[in-house]
């Protein structure tokens, strides 16, 4: 069994595939290559970040932990024009929202609830021949796991 972490990216990446369309690519942890790889986008990556304890002694019950585990999910596409990029992006994005606040909970009984946390500013590349351009958001996502055991 896996860690309660990666079960939750894999149920974020599952979540974001069946609400967006097929021409999207939904990936886990992927983000190296993706630029180059304009046969691969648009695409969006999920990975997580950090994890912290909601209780600043660590676990508030003898029981279980819960947790605040960061969630970075990533837009990235390719346009001819800056301002169809990040029209790109913004669309990126919001199929990113709808998906991840359509079931709070991502369908596992371990977690309480999908929080938004922000995006950053648009990252363009324009070292080729097309703009590349990618969204970082992130999501706060709160799970209880056992406190001997994180699968």
């Amino acid at each position: 069994m896996t860690h309660r972490a990666e079960q939750i990216v894999d149920a974020a990446v599952a979540a974001i595939k069946a609400s967006a369309p097929t021409s999207i690519n939904v990936y886990s942890h992927r983000r190296i290559g993706l630029s180059e790889a304009a046969n691969d986008l648009p695409a969006i990556s999920v990975e997580f970040g950090e994890d912290r304890p909601l209780d600043p002694d660590g676990a508030s019950n003898i029981a279980f932990i819960d947790s605040l585990l960061e969630l970075n999910v990533i837009g990235i596409t390719s346009a001819v024009e800056e301002q169809d990029l990040k029209a790109d992006l913004l669309a990126l994005r919001s199929e990113i929202h709808v998906a991840l606040m359509a079931d709070r909970t991502l369908g596992l009984a371990f977690v309480a609830d999908v929080r938004y946390g922000g995006a950053e500013a648009p990252d363009i590349d324009t070292e080729i021949d097309l703009l590349v351009g990618s969204i970082s958001t992130q999501w706060f996502v709160h799970y209880r796991m056992n406190i001997s055991d994180p699968t």
